[in-house]
């Protein structure tokens, strides 16, 4: 359902539904999902996604679906700070924050839009947490709602700047490369008159060389750095779905060893390093400890 108003759209539950399972199974297979947010290209993903669930829907990547989880993030953030908040507990069953009236008064004292939550649910919390909770530090200071919409705006440029980046990044390498042969060319025509050539434009020359040469081995180093990076990030990403078929372990047993396991890297190299049997009563000795 949309308004006249192009870049704003009210969503239905169906469409609010097939949008967080589009971004649940983008998380947990990795696919343009990182620790710090989106990457580049998942607009148009799920932009697809939607399009194959909602044919009819009409619903477009910029800027419906870019709104849409701009909103999610910020009613998750704030659902998610009340419940890390003294007094404040959950209904699994309605979805909803729970408070004594006491408690609600005091928050909302201090949190003018918090008091939209007490009558209020959000159906797909728990998909939340697993979409966006890592873009949210756990066990440190609460953050505002204002601030994660700062937080939201801060990633949206960092993949702006990204594609920039590339952009750039091609023009460079091919101006180099065009330098660096031009110079081989016309160094050998330049020995024979070097008495001639200013030696500022003898040195400019050399430094391009060492320069793209410097340029070749940090790519490589950084390459290898990265490929590690994304491995660790692509198993920790697996972590939900593996387990998901320990029965034995309860819904919170799984959030808090995601917890205890995402952000120590050689946890993560641990749990997939053992057999399946071994990998629960790991997860066991884990939050035991």
């Amino acid at each position: 359902m949309t308004t006249n108003n192009r870049n704003y759209r009210v969503w239905t539950d169906d469409e609010d539904d097939k949008l967080v399972e589009a971004l649940l199974n983008m998380t947990n297979t990795g696919k343009f999902k990182s620790d710090n947010g989106f990457r580049t290209g998942y607009l148009p993903h799920l932009e697809a996604c939607l399009k194959e669930a909602l044919p009819e829907s009409g619903i477009l990547g910029k800027p419906h679906i870019e709104s849409r989880i701009k909103t999610l993030k910020r009613d998750w953030a704030a659902f998610y700070d009340m419940l890390n908040t003294s007094g404040f507990g959950y209904d699994t069953v309605k979805h909803s924050v729970t408070a004594s009236t006491d408690v609600w008064n005091s928050y909302i004292a201090t949190h003018k839009h918090g008091g939209k939550w007490k009558n209020k649910t959000l159906p797909r919390y728990e998909d939340l947490c697993v979409i966006f909770g890592k873009d949210r530090a756990q066990g440190k200071k609460a953050k505002t709602v204002i601030e994660v919409e700062e937080e939201v705006n801060m990633v949206e440029e960092e993949h702006q700047r990204n594609e920039d980046f590339d952009e750039i990044s091609h023009n460079v390498g091919t101006d180099s490369s065009l330098q660096v042969e031009e110079t081989s060319s016309v160094r050998s025509k330049k020995r024979k008159r070097a008495r001639q050539v200013d030696p500022l434009v003898r040195s400019f020359s050399d430094a391009v060389v060492l320069f793209a040469d410097r340029l070749k081995e940090t790519s490589a180093e950084l390459s290898e750095d990265i490929k590690f990076e994304l491995d660790i990030k692509k198993k920790t990403l697996m972590m939900p779905e593996e387990l998901s078929k320990m029965t034995s372990l309860s819904q919170l047993e799984k959030f808090q060893a995601i917890e205890k396991i995402k952000d120590d890297q050689i946890r993560v190299m641990t749990f997939w390093s053992l057999g399946e049997e071994e990998r629960e009563a790991w997860i066991r000795f884990l939050l035991s400890s």
